[in-house]
């Protein structure tokens, strides 16, 4: 009877944890996909609605989007570090080995030569010049034996500061991958609740999301044109660069041929112009020259958020050239309110 009690408080218990968990698992789902999903009760979303959440979470995919290409830029560098820090490791092991090497070729000779047997040949020696010269004679040996012994210890403590070197460069990049494990987790996690929203509209009107994606897309391909504006030199090749990519779809860390984030495709728009910019709209907007509103000039870099977390390329008459985000192609845009602008 005691048996039976247990075990029916067991498995109450047990029915207790995974309500509490269920009721958990409900609750997280519904903070990121919204009202949708914490009830069969809930109305079908509408297609505006829809597109109002797809288009929030997208924004925050990009602001983290921004956040790994800055990291993968970031690692990129620390690796160059680690390399150049590797090889003078292994440049003064080997050099500390041939030190090494040479001081005890040289023990190894005095200990088959009889060791001490010079200085007591040197105190035992009665004739006075002799032992002038054979004590100069050894004290020349004696210091080229400390000069050796100082580069022994200069070698290794060469050694020991390239390991520290060397070691901060590898904490610094398996911290730096952990933060774009993190980030591609985050933006994957984004990426899949927007999809979420779409599935839960009626087949009808994905139908219809999807025609009118493919029709933009299109529209944005047929735009491919060369550009015959006023910009010249540097700038044109970056305008026209942007022009050729319109209708690509973007991917978050794309920097072409076949797919753009934002700051990949004006990286490689003013790469072709012969400008390095770094893959990471808030770095551009550190490294070009403020230009005013009124001064804006097709080829310029527009940016929205400080410090930025999307970026696009001017065109001319208010208008830009940008990847938005998931699910849109390189495109043009009404440049509309932004926060500021360069000129690399």
């Amino acid at each position: 009877m005691a048996t039976a009690q247990r075990a029916q408080s067991h498995r109450a218990r047990s029915l207790r944890s995974f309500t509490v968990l269920s009721a958990l698992v409900v609750a997280s789902l519904a903070s990121v996909l919204g009202p949708s999903v914490a009830g069969s009760a809930e109305p079908q979303l509408t297609v505006g609605q829809a597109e109002a959440r797809v288009n929030a979470l997208n924004d925050q995919a990009e602001k983290i989007t921004e956040a790994y290409d800055a990291a993968r830029d970031n690692l990129t560098a620390i690796t160059r570090k680690r390399q150049v820090a590797g090889d003078q490791l292994t440049r003064e092991r080997t050099l500390l080995a041939k030190v090494q090497q040479r001081i005890g070729a040289q023990a190894n000779l005095a200990y088959r030569s009889g060791g001490f047997g010079g200085f007591v040949a040197l105190v035992n020696n009665p004739n006075p010049d002799d032992f002038l010269d054979q004590s100069a004679m050894l004290d020349e040996v004696s210091r080229y034996q400390a000069e050796q012994l100082a580069a022994v210890n200069s070698a290794r403590h060469d050694v020991a500061a390239a390991e520290t070197a060397f070691n901060a460069q590898e904490a610094a990049a398996s911290q730096t991958l952990a933060t774009i494990a993190a980030d591609k987790s985050r933006i994957n996690g984004l990426l899949a609740a927007a999809q979420g929203v779409l599935n839960s509209l009626r087949s009808a009107d994905r139908a219809r999301l999807a025609a009118e994606a493919a029709a933009n897309a299109a529209a944005a391909r047929a735009m491919r044109f060369a550009y015959n504006g006023p910009a010249s030199g540097r700038a044109a090749a970056a305008v026209r660069f942007a022009y050729a990519q319109l209708g690509k779809p973007y991917q978050y860390g794309g920097a072409g041929p076949n797919s753009f984030d934002c700051s990949g495709l004006t990286m490689r728009a003013w790469e072709a112009g012969g400008v390095s910019l770094p893959h990471n709209a808030a770095a551009q907007q550190s490294d070009v020259r403020y230009v005013s509103g009124s001064d804006l000039q097709p080829g310029d870099l527009i940016f929205f958020g400080n410090p930025a977390h999307h970026v696009g390329i001017y065109i001319g008459g208010g208008r830009m050239i940008a990847a938005p985000h998931t699910g849109t192609v390189v495109q043009i845009q009404s440049v509309g309110s932004y926060t500021s602008a360069g000129r690399p």
